[in-house]
């Protein structure tokens, strides 16, 4: 009696599907899907089929794309990864709308209209890259992911509005032509040296004008003390020297502006 009643306790749990937290079922019976989603629970399944659906957050890897961009060149690799979420109350209609394009995730749960949102991705990737010269790219990652985000939202909302949410977009590599990285490469370096070049040039222009200053202030100090030394200074600075020159021994001195000359023997 207690093997039979724990074989029909095996049996009942065996036909039983759970649903877990953030995630909604979609019940199936002989073909026929019901478009009220069931909340996370236990469900006796053994004459119905319930698919266990996803409502979290998903991300989704665009690999290996190759647009062309606003000048016609066409990127050598870009890579977007996509973050989204499908609106719980919407899982059973996809289920039916894009019946067969259901995927599991790494936890084995049903990812509803993946394909749906993979080629809106794709597409919103392609056209928001076509509005980029190569050569800005790079330097527009944040813009670029941002306008990805708002063509691929505007694209679901137009087919499916109210049903998926695209939270973050972000550009994981982008590449352009090998020959244009290299040429990007060296505008760079050149550049590089004309600034150092500007910067030694400039720097020389004022050791220049230092010296052209310094210059300018000697001369006027110069000028300064010439304009000074007027004749009666000048006469007194030779009457100091001649009166120097007499102390020293015995000399003749001539005094200049017909002074009496004066002979000091020693």
């Amino acid at each position: 009696m207690k093997f039979l009643l724990a074989a029909v306790a095996v049996a009942t749990l065996s036909a039983c599907t759970r649903i877990d937290t953030g995630n909604v079922g979609v019940e199936q019976t002989v073909g026929q899907v019901k478009l009220e989603e069931l909340t996370p629970g236990l469900y006796f399944t053994l004459f119905k089929k319930v698919h266990e659906m996803t409502a979290k957050e998903m991300s989704m890897a665009l690999n290996d794309m190759k647009p062309k961009t606003k000048d016609h060149l066409t990127m050598a690799d870009f890579d977007v990864d996509v973050y989204y979420r499908i609106n719980p109350g919407k899982v059973a209609d996809l289920f039916v709308k894009y019946n067969g394009d259901v995927v599991e995730d790494k936890n084995g749960d049903g990812i509803a209209a993946h394909g749906r949102v993979f080629r809106s991705a794709r597409e919103a990737a392609y056209k928001a890259a076509s509005e980029y010269n190569a050569l800005d790219m790079n330097r527009s990652r944040t813009d670029l992911a941002n306008r990805v985000l708002h063509y691929m939202q505007a694209e679901l909302n137009r087919v499916d509005p109210e049903t998926f949410s695209v939270t973050d977009v972000n550009i994981r590599s982008l590449v352009t032509d090998p020959a244009l990285e290299a040429s990007i490469k060296a505008n760079v370096e050149t550049q590089n040296k004309i600034d150092q070049k500007q910067k030694e040039i400039e720097l020389a222009k004022q050791e220049a004008e230092r010296k052209r200053v310094e210059a300018e202030g000697e001369a006027r100090a110069n000028k300064i003390i010439a304009e000074s030394l007027d004749s009666r200074l000048i006469e007194l600075k030779r009457i100091e020297a001649q009166q120097a020159f007499a102390k020293s021994g015995t000399h003749t001195i001539v005094m200049q502006g017909g002074a009496t000359p004066l002979i000091q023997v020693k």
